[in-house]
């Protein structure tokens, strides 16, 4: 019992993983499948062209039905509304799942048109294949796909049995439930594929935004954070912008050596991550310095509270091989109800921030934005 209790727990883990998969990177997935329709859809009407064409030749006496036949407009149909969606650069996920799923249905019944009635004296020849291909074209919920299978196979069975031979159309039922399990198989290894991708690229994009030492934001990504909060915050601003430098860090360096240094600055990054809210922007500026923009915030006392509560926890700074405590200064801007930009919000911060680091350091300044209130 315990393997089978392994592999249902396996099987589980898989299907949550995939859920967040299709969750967590549902633009992308729209977009690859937009991508992928607007390819398949023409190469459709392109194959079955030469299949008609080629067909003759290979099978002397061989005539297209009319299922053959009526196939040719509808696939036309098909890929002229997911080229005409695509040219409007519109990447919609229900969309882009929608088009994938009437392609697929428009697929398996006119193949299956072809295998069954088109046919009824051979074997089917393409929803078997069919079926194993679809998992690997487009990324859909696990649910979805085998629903559009399942149903296809079970309309092939069906017509199968009522327009063909029985010994024929046994051999094609078989197939088509060996094709089901085939297909099941192609889909967890294509999906794992997906899902392993997609990690990859997450862990890369937060190694590539994240601070190596404090795993705060770098300066890039936290600056490109608030200016995209500060823009879609136009004309009305409500935020609080603060730097933080560590006073006299040079010497912690210096006399404790870098290792400690390093220690230091991860205990800056949890500490504010801690006293901030996870939609705040906070990140490392370089060296010695950290921002913070509390966005929402336009209480004076709340960002006092919010200084001084920094500035307590530092006074508890207990670091490991520290030969002394470590301080530092904050200058920090409220901005409230105004049309503000990152430029002149920071400046305005370094400004506060040199003159707590004037007045002896270990200490706080808090301005107001000196900036034109918004229009009401």
């Amino acid at each position: 019992m315990a393997p089978l209790r392994r592999l249902w727990q396996n099987w589980l883990a898989y299907l949550e993983a995939r859920r967040r998969y299709h969750r967590d990177d549902a633009r992308e997935i729209a977009v690859n499948n937009l991508r992928t329709l607007n390819k398949v859809t023409p190469l459709t009407f392109l194959l079955l062209a030469v299949f008609l064409l080629a067909t003759p030749y290979i099978l002397p006496g061989w005539k297209p039905s009319v299922w053959h036949l009526a196939f040719v407009p509808v696939s036309i149909l098909l890929a002229a509304i997911t080229l005409l969606y695509s040219w409007k650069g519109k990447e919609s996920g229900r969309i882009a799942v929608a088009l994938c799923v009437v392609y697929e249905v428009v697929l398996f019944m006119g193949i299956i048109a072809i295998d069954a009635p088109g046919t009824p004296d051979a074997p089917g020849s393409f929803l078997s294949m069919l079926c194993v291909i679809m998992p690997v074209l487009f990324t859909l919920p696990f649910w979805l796909t085998f629903a559009l299978i399942g149903l296809a196979v079970i309309a092939f069975c069906a017509m199968a049995m009522a327009f063909k031979p029985l010994s024929i159309a046994r051999y094609d039922v078989f197939e088509a439930i060996v094709a089901v399990f085939f297909a099941l198989a192609v889909d967890a290894l294509t999906t794992a594929l997906r899902i392993r991708d997609y990690e990859a690229r997450v862990k890369y994009e937060r190694l590539s935004t994240r601070d190596a030492f404090s795993s705060i934001l770098n300066k890039r990504a936290c600056k490109d954070a608030m200016v995209n909060y500060l823009q879609a915050s136009l004309p009305k601003v409500k935020c609080a912008f603060l730097i933080l430098d560590l006073d006299d860090f040079k010497r912690v360096n210096d006399t404790s050596g870098h290792l400690v240094g390093d220690a230091v600055l991860r205990r800056m990054g949890n500490m504010l991550q801690e006293l901030f809210r996870s939609t705040d922007v906070i990140g490392r500026f370089g060296g010695d310095e950290f921002v913070v923009l509390a966005k929402g915030m336009s209480s004076l006392d709340g960002i006092e509270r919010k200084c001084c509560k920094i500035r307590e926890q530092m006074a508890s700074f207990h670091v490991e091989g520290a030969e002394s405590g470590v301080t530092c200064s904050i200058g920090a801007v409220l901005v409230s109800n105004q049309s503000a930009d990152y430029d002149s919000i920071f400046a305005q911060a370094d400004a506060a921030l040199y003159e707590a680091k004037k007045n002896g350091k270990n200490t706080h300044v808090i301005r107001r934005y000196e900036g034109r209130p918004a229009a009401k």
